[in-house]
C-alpha cells in the first residue's frame, strides 16, 4: 500500500501589524535609532515600544502613520510590498536606509537610467 503523499499547508499571510512589525525592526536596526527614541517621536515610552516590537498587542493605524513617518515613510511604504520577490527586496532595503543614504541611491538610480549618449540601447 502507498503511504499517502503529505502537502505543505498554506501559510497564512501576515497580517498588516506583522508586515508593519517587521519593516519597524528592520528600519530601526538599519538607521540606529533606538526604541526610546522613535517612541519619543510618536508620544509613547521605550516600554510601550518593546512591548509592540514583541507582539503583546497591535498598534492603531495612527500609531503606525506616526510611526512611519519618524523614518520618512508613508503609511502605504510601511505597509505593502510588491509581489514580484526581487522588486520586493530592493525596495525592502531602500525604505530601511536613512533619508540621506536614500537620497544618494535615487541619484545614482537617476545616473544608472539616464539615456547614454552614442550608446546603443540593449534589448
Amino acid at each position: 500500500m502507498e503511504s499517502p503523499i503529505l502537502t505543505p499547508m498554506p501559510q497564512a499571510p501576515l497580517t498588516l501589524d506583522q508586515i508593519a512589525r517587521t519593516r519597524i525592526k528592520a528600519w530601526i536596526q538599519t538607521t540606529g535609532i533606538t526604541q526610546a527614541e522613535l517612541a519619543a517621536r510618536i508620544g509613547r515610552n521605550q516600554a510601550w515600544m518593546s512591548r509592540y516590537l514583541a507582539a503583546e498587542f497591535d498598534a492603531d493605524l495612527e500609531t503606525l502613520n506616526k510611526m512611519a513617518i519618524s523614518f520618512g515613510h508613508s503609511l502605504g511604504a510601511l505597509l505593502t510590498a510588491p509581489v514580484d520577490p526581487m522588486e520586493a527586496q530592493i525596495i525592502e532595503r531602500f525604505r530601511a536606509l536613512p533619508a540621506e543614504a536614500r537620497d544618494v541611491f535615487a541619484q545614482m538610480l537617476d545616473l544608472w537610467t539616464r539615456p547614454q549618449r552614442g550608446r546603443r540601447s540593449r534589448p
